[in-house]
């Protein structure tokens, strides 16, 4: 079966039983970078209090997840019919020195795994256990192609290295069926820069696209319209497709959830299925579902939503 029609029969699936098959899995929440767009679900509310939105901004407990509950974790996504799995959320997940492993775990059980990630933080160890785990994919966030403007963007961080990271990462996944992909988030300010960086991938070998800046700083959007965000119209259906899990078992809805305003349970005390079916949740999901009648119940994170308008 062949990757299209693989979607489709997922989408059909999830239209069918309207629950979710894919998870987004926090290995940890901590950072070594402080972009200043990080917090990308509260960008509205966070820059207009702080200018920025930057990930020192988030107000849950930083940690880092356990083998005890990535175990449980694990078991709960295999009951509950997750088919994909990101290794990643509001972090760096290769500060997590168990990612790797995490990884090796989910595709030996037959999941489908990716993991995005700012490049910093490999080694040599950790790219040779990675390349063991032959994941689906690898996505590098590099935004820019320079040394200036990568450091605008992904405060903290150092464009030589990540580039040398990538090529590292890419030279051990020759002949394996990982992709790897270089992610440029187009700004104002790295525009200039996309053909140079398009051009230093296919150097490496990586694959290159572009994702379009979802607008909350007038002054970051970039000015040619094709690099622009698209966006969706309400209401929301990725509540039906994507489930968020934090480094410490929490289970939020939505991946613009980035600071635990809407934790819907936890796995370390309920199973998934128990909280998806549970009170709390289905009512969110119905608030949602009736945003066209009833904007004004609308939950609040889903409000100055950058995705669905």
């Amino acid at each position: 079966m062949g990757p299209q029609l693989l979607n489709i029969t997922r989408k059909l699936r999830e239209k069918i039983l309207r629950k979710p098959t894919q998870v987004i899995l926090e290995a940890t929440n901590a950072c070594n970078l402080n972009c200043p767009y990080c917090m990308v679900g509260m960008q509205n509310e966070l820059t207009a209090k702080f200018g920025n939105a930057a990930h020192s901004l988030m107000t849950r407990p930083f940690g880092f997840m356990s083998s005890e509950t990535f175990n449980i974790i694990h078991k709960e996504l295999k009951k509950f019919g997750i088919k994909k799995v990101y290794l990643h959320f509001q972090g760096e997940p290769f500060l997590n020195k168990l990612t790797p492993q995490f990884a090796n775990e989910l595709k030996k059980d037959g999941f489908e795994v990716g993991i995005f990630t700012n490049g910093q933080a490999f080694n040599d160890e950790n790219i040779a256990e990675l390349a063991k785990a032959e994941n689906d994919l690898i996505r590098f966030s590099v935004d820019g192609a320079s040394e200036e403007t990568y450091q605008q963007n992904r405060v903290g961080g150092r464009f030589d290295q990540v580039y040398e990271n990538m090529k590292k990462v890419a030279f051990a996944h020759r002949g394996k069926k990982t992709r790897i992909e270089w992610q440029f988030l187009v700004l104002k300010n790295n525009e200039h820069e996309v053909e140079i960086a398009k051009n230093m991938a296919e150097e490496i070998r990586v694959h290159f696209f572009t994702k379009g800046y979802r607008e909350s700083v007038p002054e970051l959007i970039a000015e040619n319209l094709d690099y622009r965000a698209k966006y969706h119209k309400k209401p929301c259906k990725d509540i039906y497709h994507q489930i968020g899990i934090y480094w410490n078992g929490d289970v939020v809805p939505c991946c613009y959830d980035v600071d635990g305003s809407e934790i819907m349970g936890n796995l370390n005390e309920n199973d998934l299925l128990s909280i998806w079916n549970s009170e709390k949740y289905c009512a969110f999901r119905e608030r949602i579902d009736n945003f066209l009648r009833s904007s004004d119940n609308e939950p609040l994170i889903c409000r100055n939503c950058l995705r669905w308008r």
